[in-house]
């Protein structure tokens, strides 16, 4: 008592809740009002509140087996555990019946508190073992009572075991091991003060006076019965036990509650009932009421019922353990059992008081509609399975008949195993598992299946007790089976067994075993008339699967190689996924994109290329970034032919992309297709293209950009495209073009130059270059952008950038964030580097006002090609020629000397 108490201080904070919920009076005005409101409703949340008590409490019995008794998660289960059963002790106290089926209640008419899950007769099967046949939970229960009693159920059932293993000298029956469970209950409760919960105490029995009228008949019938020689006394058969229910059934009649017959007349009409009946019948039936004597309150009907399941579990567990009753007879015989208590039922009929005409026995028509559900019946065939004893069972589950056990049954015992933790019970689960599958290849019809539905309802406990990867056993016996199976409904069990696992194996990583699944569906094989393996091969390479495929092959590690062989088979479905994640913007992914579309191949990239010439524009823009990251000579390839039907965002981005570092080893290539595309451009896109074609060599376009620049050209007649071409003839150091710089550096219109001031500044450093003069110098360090400290950027700077000590005042304004105001950090004559909290989107068109010096402006088309959250890059795609000289003048006049 005083270690309980003790370990009660480490939870104060559940004892100040009982303290408050106990120093709370219950709301009786608001629930009588509520009952009379609706009686449906309250009575539904009384149910509610039962059940989620029992739930809470078996909870606590099983945190009390695995964790000590200070562990947070057992302390925090016992306060769960307190709290729901405060909320059903505030109107009544909580009494139970422990049973066979489950757990009754008065409070619920005796009967079973409802269980979908199984937990109620788990509970039931808990308590059970350890010695409790009745519980009641007063009002007045504390919370260390709780504690106590979790505990006291864990010794009981400690002490059961040492009995079951014989590590324990105790020779009784039956009948004293309970009596001595009883005693040990009521000492245990009296010895620790625990006055709240009520076990196995007698509380006001009332027993039915016609249940005491065929108890006081059998006795006095049976007692003076003729004796026979103990030598001649055999075990009862199947046949006696089919005479006993029969006889059980007879005497149903007078204990009607509607027949109203007196005690006296009820126990004639029993006797009239037996004397039709066997000395050895009655002697059972006398027997199994002696063993199973009626509850307290328990109604005739329920009582019946009860006795003629108890009459039949005893002799079917007697029969089972001598070899005489094998696993696939067992629901058999419950269903002959039935036969003969439906058809004692359909033709018995009730005496009425006084003469009157017999009538329908209603008692004994209700035990004969409950034996005839199937459902009942299922339920009795479960409940016998998981009260066999260890070893029966045991050898059933490791045996070739181990198909006949209910999936119920088998799926609490494998989750008894499971939740143990310990690696014996989880191994002796998996050779069950294991076991189950293999009755696949059962020549039985009905084995396959059952086994078949069956490993569907197992699954999540197939999951916990493989929680890595599933071996490979399971999809192979399962695929075997579908391969040959004719039953449309066992196929179409198998089918979605194996659509589960390919699930699991996707999720968890196991791509050979996915991969595995799909080369046997997809073996030729027989026609199949209910189940087509190649359909269900498509059926399991979903879509949201092979996202998680392509997911898979993004990941920073190392690329299975399973992963592209499977990626291979929807090139479709796996673009779209890449698609879809460069249009939220991850093009932090693009590297890994590369890699897996590099990997697979030809199959990806002609899917890629085939997409450069569709009317979706994310589709065009995701292929344009794929292919230059993955394969940037056929997105050259493709150039030619599509650059015409893009818009100039698509066109920028494309240009912009072989242009980068990374694809410096087509430079060459990209620059003489630039240079045969040009035409196709848009104004915006065409400095750039003639920048990169300047940068990479390209001499072949020499003679174009001398059209360009010299104005002759049909559509390439900008000033600023102008002004590119003339630079790009400067870096390529073309000598022919030597002429004509100085033609457009000098030409005059009477006394003005024939060209403007920012063509012919262009013209003049042109000629510097190529002729390297003094003043080239200048000249060359605004032209060659030095990558300092091995800078690598997103597009490559064909001109130097200057900081700025006193940053520039500029506007910024775009379609989507509209005007804002901006400083320019960093300039040079193709961009400069913007200070502001508004981010622009990359890509973006802007147009720029920079504020240069007192009442000078210098205006510009610009495009973002990137976006820190500190600010924006832009590159300079077009301004007219006053613009641009006003630019060069600041860039030579900020330049460091």
């Amino acid at each position: 008592m005083v270690r309980v108490l003790s370990s009660m201080d480490k939870y104060g904070d559940i004892a100040k809740r009982q303290a408050t919920l106990q120093g709370t009076p219950a709301p009786a005005r608001a629930i009588a009002a509520e009952a009379a409101a609706n009686p449906a409703a309250t009575e539904g949340d009384k149910i509610a509140n039962i059940q989620r008590a029992l739930l809470n409490f078996h909870l606590l019995l099983r945190s009390q087996r695995l964790y000590e008794s200070d562990h947070p998660q057992r302390i925090a289960a016992l306060g769960l555990a307190y709290d729901s059963l405060q909320s059903v002790l505030e109107r009544q106290k909580l009494e139970l019946h422990v049973v066979r089926d489950g757990l009754a209640s008065p409070a619920l008419d005796n009967t079973l508190v409802p269980d979908a899950t199984g937990e109620m007769l788990a509970l039931s099967s808990a308590l059970r073992q350890a010695g409790i046949k009745r519980i009641s939970f007063l009002p007045k229960v504390r919370l260390q009572e709780v504690d106590i009693l979790a505990e006291l159920v864990k010794v009981s059932l400690m002490t059961m075991g040492q009995v079951a293993t014989g590590q324990t000298s105790a020779k009784t029956s039956d009948n004293e091991a309970a009596g001595t469970r009883d005693v040990w209950w009521i000492k245990s409760l009296s010895e620790r003060e625990v006055e709240g919960i009520l076990v196995n105490t007698q509380v006001d029995r009332k027993v039915d006076t016609l249940l005491t009228s065929l108890i006081a008949t059998l006795v006095a019938y049976g007692g003076h019965s003729p004796r026979v020689d103990s030598e001649n006394v055999r075990l009862p058969g199947f046949d006696d036990l089919i005479a006993t229910l029969k006889l059980l059934a007879h005497i149903t009649v007078p204990l009607e509650p509607a027949r109203e017959l007196s005690p006296e007349a009820g126990a004639r009409a029993i006797h009239e009932a037996m004397e039709e009946a066997s000395h050895d019948t009655v002697r059972l039936l006398l027997s199994a009421i002696s063993q199973y004597s009626p509850e307290e309150g328990e109604l005739p009907q329920f009582y019946v019922k009860r006795l003629a399941e108890s009459l039949i579990f005893e002799y079917l567990l007697a029969e089972f353990a001598a070899g005489s009753l094998t696993p696939v007879s067992v629901r058999r015989t419950f269903d002959r059992l039935s036969e003969v208590l439906v058809a004692a039922g359909k033709s018995l009929n009730a005496p009425g008081p006084g003469n009157q005409t017999p009538s329908p026995s209603t008692m004994a028509s209700s035990l004969a509609a409950t034996w005839a559900a199937e459902s009942y019946r299922e339920k009795l065939v479960t409940r016998f399975w998981l009260e066999l004893p260890p070893r029966e069972k045991s050898m059933v589950l490791r045996g070739a008949d181990l198909w006949s056990v209910p999936v119920l049954a088998l799926r609490q015992t494998l989750g008894n195993l499971a939740d143990a933790g310990a690696d014996a019970p989880r191994r002796e689960a998996r050779h069950i598992v294991l076991n189950y599958a293999r009755r696949l290849e059962h020549e039985d019809p009905r084995a396959r299946q059952a086994v078949a539905a069956g490993l569907n309802v197992l699954l999540p406990i197939v999951e916990s007790l493989w929680p890595n990867q599933l071996p490979e056993d399971l999809s192979k016996v399962a695929l075997t089976a579908l391969a040959i199976e004719l039953e449309p409904q066992t196929a179409g069990a198998l089918a979605t067994f194996i659509e589960s696992l390919s699930h699991i194996a996707v999720v968890r990583g196991d791509y050979e075993g996915f991969e595995a699944m799909l080369l046997a569906l997809e073996q030729p094989s027989r026609d199949f008339d209910h189940a087509n393996p190649s359909a269900l091969a498509k059926r399991i390479f979903t879509q949201e699967r092979v996202f998680l495929l392509v997911d898979a092959g993004l990941a920073h590690r190392a690329l299975d190689p399973v992963l592209p062989r499977l990626l291979e088979r929807d090139p479709d479905k796996l673009l779209d996924r890449l698609t879809f994640l460069l249009s939220e913007d991850r093009a932090s992914f693009l590297p890994a994109m590369a890699r897996l579309i590099r990997t697979i191949g030809v199959p990806v990239l002609t899917i890629l290329e085939t997409r450069l010439y569709e009317a979706r524009p994310l589709r065009v823009t995701a292929a344009i970034k794929l292919l230059a990251a993955a394969d940037p000579d056929r997105l050259l390839r493709g150039l030619t032919r599509a650059l015409a039907s893009w818009e100039w965002n698509m066109q920028d981005l494309a240009v912009s992309e072989l242009s980068r570092p990374a694809n410096a080893p087509t430079a060459q290539t990209a620059a003489s297709v630039f240079s045969s595309v040009l035409i196709n451009a848009h104004p915006l896109v065409v400095p750039m293209m003639i920048d990169q074609i300047g940068l990479s060599g390209e001499s072949s376009a020499i003679p174009q950009l001398m059209e360009i620049a010299a104005g002759e050209h049909t559509t390439l007649r900008d000033q600023f495209v102008r002004i590119k071409a003339i630079e790009a003839l400067g870096r390529l150091r073309a000598t022919e073009s030597m002429q004509l710089l100085q033609l457009l550096a000098e030409r005059r219109s009477g006394i003005a130059f024939a060209e403007p001031s920012g063509l012919r500044a262009a013209a003049h450093d042109a000629l510097a270059l190529i002729e390297d003069r003094a003043t080239s110098a200048s000249v060359r360090a605004t032209f060659d952008a030095p990558n300092p400290h091995g800078l690598v950027y997103a597009v490559p700077r064909r001109y130097t950038r200057v900081p700025l000590d006193a940053p520039l005042r500029a506007q910024v304004s775009a379609k989507a964030a509209g005007a804002s105001l901006a400083r320019v950090k960093t300039i040079s004559l193709g961009g400069a580097y913007l200070e502001s909290s508004k981010t622009l989107s990359v890509g973006e068109s802007v147009q720029l006002e920079v504020r240069s010096g007192l009442g000078k402006k210098i205006h510009c088309t610009a495009i973002v090609r990137n976006s820190t959250p500190g600010g924006n890059g832009v590159e300079f795609v077009h301004m007219n020629d006053e613009d641009r000289n006003k630019l060069r003048k600041l860039v030579l006049r900020k330049m460091p000397s």
